[in-house]
């Protein structure tokens, strides 16, 4: 009788740990989509800054903006997505998880420097999560 009542407890102490284990995986997924990211908004200011500030168009694009466009190289043509409203959506494989980011930005050109801020947004787990880059882009001389 002792040996069961001792059996049950240490099943109940199991199933904590083993829920706690499986909360620690979430956060640790949660963290490596965010990491991506911020990578991807990363990638995607170092495309701008690449970009000649006569091709930088003021305006914004909504990171959920209803139409979007599929591209592997994020804010490679930032000029024409500004024009056209589209944001960009890249699907990425993070661990076994595939997730789609949306990438939108603002353009701010004041004289000689253009204020770029960057969003990407993502939806896990039926929550939706953004995150933010801003940047500065000044014409050359």
């Amino acid at each position: 009788m002792e040996a069961l009542v001792a059996l049950v407890i240490l099943a109940l102490l199991l199933l904590g740990l083993l829920a706690g284990l499986l909360a620690a995986i979430q956060y640790n997924l949660m963290n490596y989509i965010r990491d991506e990211a911020r990578l991807l908004a990363l990638e995607c200011a170092e495309n701008i800054r690449n970009t000649p500030f006569t091709n930088l168009v003021a305006g914004s694009v909504d990171c959920n903006a209803n139409t979007t466009v599929s591209v592997n190289v994020p804010c490679g043509d930032i000029g024409t997505r500004v024009v056209t409203g589209q944001a960009e959506e890249i699907d990425r494989q993070v661990r076994n998880t595939s997730v789609r980011y949306r990438i939108g930005w603002d353009v701010n050109v004041a004289g000689d420097v253009a204020q770029v801020r960057i969003r990407v947004c993502w939806t896990y787990r039926n929550r939706n999560y953004t995150h933010t880059v801003t940047t500065l882009v000044g014409r050359a001389r």
